[in-house]
């Protein structure tokens, strides 16, 4: 069972958007805990843990960016889904990694299709790689990895916490991913993944680390309009 929670302060979206997902739960046969709430404040007083939140970013008290970092405190592995009627809060919601911006008033097609995202995304979020260095194994969560990097002979494979030296090259570790709305060419020798990624612009990306931002010039201009599509594709389609 996933725990979901539904944050807006306009009581008919929360009730468009649990009959929504009711329906999801019926004809999918998935089953979710729901929890509405009519305003972001009870996260600071109350320890609750979710899988998924969406959430409205304007909210008297407590807005909508300010709750997901507080479930991202308690949760780092939670996916966060915002409502909104204004792009102009996308720079800001990148920075606490998003996982789809739903503008208002909802559109249930696209609602559906990225809530089953959300769903799928949760369900492969655990996924690992299996990098053998000598006679060394190593096991990686892929939503760890920031980018990979192209090598004489293999490749780099550099995550928030570490950096992998490996004999294959990024391409083989694209097929081995298998992630294809995450990893994305950004350079003809980097493959970053969207899931990491805070800022960008034509000369350099920059992704959320462990403990502090790191920043690389690992995208070409060539690259930068097509690397630019995947990130707002990946986003959930807000321009």
């Amino acid at each position: 069972m996933l725990n979901i929670l539904l944050c807006d302060d306009d009581k008919s979206i929360l009730e468009k958007v649990r009959s929504l997902i009711s329906n999801l739960q019926k004809n999918y046969k998935i089953e979710f805990n729901i929890d509405m709430r009519t305003c972001g404040d009870f996260i600071f007083k109350e320890k609750h843990s979710y899988d998924i939140a969406i959430v409205d970013v304007q909210m008297p008290a407590v807005n909508g960016l300010e709750v997901s970092e507080r479930l991202k405190q308690l949760n780092p592995d939670i996916i966060i889904m915002i409502l909104t009627s204004y792009p102009a809060y996308l720079d800001s919601a990148m920075k606490i990694q998003v996982f789809r911006y739903l503008s208002k008033p909802i559109d249930t097609e696209r609602f559906n299709r990225n809530f089953l995202e959300a769903v799928d995304y949760y369900r492969k979020i655990s996924k690992s790689i299996i990098i053998e260095k000598y006679d060394e194994i190593f096991t990686v969560k892929t939503r760890d990895i920031l980018y990979i990097e192209n090598r004489k002979h293999g490749s780099l494979i550099v995550t928030k916490y570490k950096s992998y030296e490996t004999n294959k090259k990024p391409a083989e570790w694209y097929e081995i991913i298998n992630q294809p709305n995450c990893f994305v060419q950004s350079h003809k020798s980097y493959i970053v993944n969207l899931q990491n990624v805070i800022n960008f612009d034509k000369s350099s990306i920059t992704f959320q680390g462990a403990n502090e931002n790191l920043m690389e010039h690992c995208i070409s201009q060539r690259k930068y309009a097509e690397f630019k599509k995947a990130f707002f594709d990946f986003a959930g389609g807000i321009v």
